[in-house]
């Protein structure tokens, strides 16, 4: 084999490795950008996904819709809306809710007059404003009991109806399975009366 020959056939050989390199490293740069152009995507999709539930608290119910669906949760139903993960933020807008309520009654009821609040009842709080609903005959209990108590100059009286009004914020506690801190904060606002206890004076001789 000549030397020329022998040159041809060396740099053949050779500018063929070189194709097939390139080819390859071709190859490998369009799988990784593939593989990237994947990876990108579903990041992007989860984020799309998180987003609206992160931004959309009580995803848009309010009102009467908002109280039933966290009811069918307390009783074991499907979390529809997924907003299961915003219970605290429920039991903050209701607790001022029902506090509104007693706290209206209690100054109605010291100054005698009668207007209930609006069912549902708007409620400020960081995330916004917010509709907040009652069951006709649980909010107008509420307001009915802090009108009385508000009115009620006797201490022993008002023990008993800060007993009543207890019970009914437990009955709405229960309602949405709130557990009794729940009761425990609202009550707070309502002054301590205790009745006078004497003690018994020695029977004479």
């Amino acid at each position: 084999m000549s030397l020329e020959t022998a040159v041809i056939t060396m740099s053949l050989m050779l500018g063929l490795v070189l194709m097939i390199l390139i080819i390859y490293l071709i190859s490998r740069v369009n799988d990784l950008e593939s593989r990237t152009f994947a990876a990108l995507s579903q990041t992007s999709m989860q984020e799309t996904k998180q987003e609206p539930a992160a931004k959309a608290v009580f995803a848009g119910l309010s009102g009467r819709e908002l109280w039933d669906e966290w009811v069918s949760i307390a009783n074991d139903g499907d979390d529809q809306y997924s907003i299961a993960g915003d219970k605290d933020r429920f039991l903050a807008l209701l607790e001022l809710h029902v506090r509104s309520l007693i706290k209206t009654g209690r100054e109605h009821g010291a100054a005698g007059i009668s207007e209930p609040p609006s069912n549902p009842l708007k409620i400020k709080m960081l995330r916004g404003e917010f509709e907040s609903y009652l069951p006709g005959s649980q909010a107008e209990r509420l307001y009915q009991l802090g009108k009385e108590y508000g009115a009620s100059p006797d201490g022993a009286n008002n023990n008993a109806l800060a007993a009543s009004i207890e019970e009914s914020v437990d009955s709405v506690a229960m309602s949405v399975d709130a557990g009794s801190s729940f009761v425990e904060q609202i009550m707070r606002d309502l002054p301590s009366h205790q009745a006078p206890v004497t003690e018994a004076l020695p029977e004479p001789d």
